[in-house]
């Protein structure tokens, strides 16, 4: 496929295109890698969103799994066999998901972002 992109920053072009040759990367395999790194963002971004959204409605399941993907709640399991399974039968397989164990993964990720908060103030 050709493609012609007008109104680029040169100076971000070469660099992009400097970034490919020292990654032993073409400038349209580049491009394709960049590309699906910026859709699993969003993708990633709709998953984090809609678990913001059902985060709370959740706390009934203590210990359960949680699935989202595709930017929704996909459904709550008990193990994560059931997750497995439920992940395999999609039609197309998501850039990305997130499975949470409810009440217990909440709880380790706040003493993560709190330990890791602490790393970034630090003078290593």
């Amino acid at each position: 496929m050709i493609l012609v992109i007008r109104g680029v920053d040169n100076k971000k072009l070469r660099e992009f295109k400097a970034e490919a040759k020292r990654r032993g990367l073409s400038l349209s395999q580049a491009l394709e890698e960049a590309i699906e790194l910026w859709l699993k963002k969003v993708e990633a971004d709709e998953n984090n969103a809609a678990y913001e959204r059902e985060k709370n409605r959740l706390k009934e399941y203590y210990g359960k799994y949680a699935v989202f993907a595709y930017g929704k709640l996909l459904g709550v399991y008990e193990t994560l066999e059931d997750v497995t399974e439920t992940l395999k039968k999609l039609s197309q397989r998501p850039r990305h998901s997130i499975v949470v164990r409810i009440g217990i993964d909440d709880a380790a990720r706040a003493e993560m972002e709190w330990w890791g908060g602490s790393l970034s103030k630090s003078k290593l």
